[in-house]
């Protein structure tokens, strides 16, 4: 499962980032890493961006990032 199926209000835990690493490294910092948990806050319409809560941090991600972002549902 990726980010983009979750729902508004789901928690996950993050397993993997498939990105290249400076993206990972860029993302690592606003807390979205491996073990990290996560709560969806909002979908844009269309599904094009997420708003998600990750430690201190919120983060706003487009769709093409989400898809790449594997979670494990809580």
């Amino acid at each position: 499962m990726v980010v983009s199926d979750l729902k508004k209000g789901d928690r996950a835990v993050i397993l993997r980032v498939e990105l290249s690493d400076a993206v990972k490294e860029r993302l690592r910092v606003l807390d979205i890493r491996p073990g990290a948990e996560i709560v969806v806050f909002r979908i844009s319409p269309f599904r094009a961006t997420y708003l998600l809560g990750a430690g201190h941090s919120k983060v706003a991600i487009r769709r093409e990032i989400a898809k790449k972002v594997q979670v494990f549902r809580r």
